[in-house]
């Protein structure tokens, strides 16, 4: 089917390219009246993102500095009868020495191993490329592109790493039925932030119920398929029902937030591991004018005999600390006690967690975390950032302190 899919692209891109029409000269119309109009209405789009990254980690006595910037320059045409093109190129280039390890795949690999990882290696290529049409309650997209999944937590961009994850794909939105939206996706390969690939054959179908005043209610199922030996280990077939809402209290615009999942990993396709383990998130909070606030608490089951819960699609820098230590979970499992407070002063975004990591299994405490992080919006739509994670390791990994400095801007 991935083949499949590539054809259809290729052909649908040929037929948008080539058509006749291209060469019609028409006047602008409120709506394209064929692909020529399609094509002059449609917009293009650059963005810039210059950051420098830090990492000091016990073990190494050398730290990692990157500076990079990632820049990437697309075009989306007008909606032709509902038919629209989009593309975007994608560069990130490495500004300075090689002071740190890329973890580039094959030649993309800067060859550090006396510092820590950041995963930014320089590169160039195509990172979307997709039909897209939209007809009434249906929206289906063909090619490459970012496939976003809910929270990401199991299907993202990974949009905080410089090259970000797309994937060869097809996928469906139907929302005909009232206060239910049906998501389906069929995923033949994943472009990675390394710059490898992996082949699949990947489904997923998340549906969406608004369930009145109790909030949203999503039922999904997650199938992952890795075509490849070396990669069978991921696979695995997952299962999961979220509920999130809020409430409202006290007048204000205060609301009481709340978020419940669970969710059930078995092994799948070929993978030569057992795997039969649980998810868990309960997030509690309030959103009031000074600020949000909110607890939580989630679990990845793990053991050696039964597998680990793991998520290897998904934004996971979002998940489980700042810090990345935990992008794959630990063969005890991992439980995270977090809590988190944001707010804005003026122009300025501030957020502040703590995490407490512990084994699932067994209980052993893992290490701590504080990540920090501040946001300043310029009056010409420029961001700048800065943000830091403190791991303190007690069992698990080793102490490490990352900073980052950031701005970005599109036009």
């Amino acid at each position: 089917m991935k083949t499949i899919i590539r054809k259809l692209t290729y052909l649908a891109l040929a037929a948008l390219v080539l058509s006749p029409a291209l060469s019609a000269q028409t006047e602008p119309a409120a709506e394209p009246e064929n692909l020529a109009q399609a094509l002059k209405k449609g917009k293009a789009a650059v963005n810039l993102r210059l950051r420098f990254e830090d990492v000091s980690q016990d073990g190494f006595a050398k730290d990692a500095h990157a500076f990079t910037l990632r820049t990437t320059v697309g075009y989306t045409t007008a909606a032709y009868k509902g038919l629209s093109l989009k593309i975007e190129a994608e560069n990130v280039a490495e500004l300075g020495n090689d002071l740190y390890n890329n973890r580039g795949a094959g030649s993309d690999w800067n060859g550090v191993i006396d510092r820590p990882v950041i995963a930014d290696p320089a590169l160039t290529e195509i990172n979307q490329v997709f039909l897209r049409w939209k007809n009434g309650d249906n929206d289906l997209t063909l090619g490459r592109r970012e496939v976003l999944l809910g929270d990401v937590r199991y299907i993202g961009n990974v949009g905080w790493r410089q090259n970000h994850q797309s994937f060869d794909a097809f996928t469906w939105t139907n929302s005909a039925l009232d206060k239910v939206t049906f998501e389906y996706g069929y995923l033949g390969e994943a472009h990675r932030i390394f710059g490898d690939h992996q082949p699949m054959s990947t489904h997923f179908l998340n549906v969406g119920i608004q369930a009145g005043a109790a909030g949203k209610v999503s039922v999904y199922g997650l199938l992952l398929d890795y075509d490849r030996l070396q990669d069978s280990r991921r696979s695995t077939s997952t299962y999961g029902i979220e509920l999130k809402g809020d409430r409202a209290f006290g007048g204000g615009g205060n609301k009481f937030l709340y978020e419940l999942e669970l969710a059930q990993q078995s092994d799948a396709g070929d993978n030569p591991n057992e795997v039969d383990a649980g998810y868990l998130t309960a997030i509690f909070g309030a959103k009031l004018k000074a600020a949000t606030v909110k607890v939580g608490y989630e679990v990845l089951e793990g053991s050696a005999r039964d597998g680990q819960f793991n998520t290897p699609l998904a934004t996971l820098h979002k998940w489980n600390g700042w810090a990345d230590k935990f992008l794959s979970t630990p063969t005890n499992g991992l439980e995270d006690l977090f809590l988190s407070v944001s707010g804005k002063a003026g122009k300025v975004g501030w957020t502040a967690v703590y995490h407490d990591f512990s084994a699932e299994n067994g209980g052993a405490s893992y290490g701590e975390e504080l990540d920090l992080q501040l946001t300043y919006k310029a009056q010409w739509a420029q961001v700048f950032g800065f943000k830091a994670a403190l791991y303190d390791a007690d069992t698990f990994a080793t102490d490490t302190d990352k900073l980052m400095f950031w701005t970005a801007y599109k036009f």
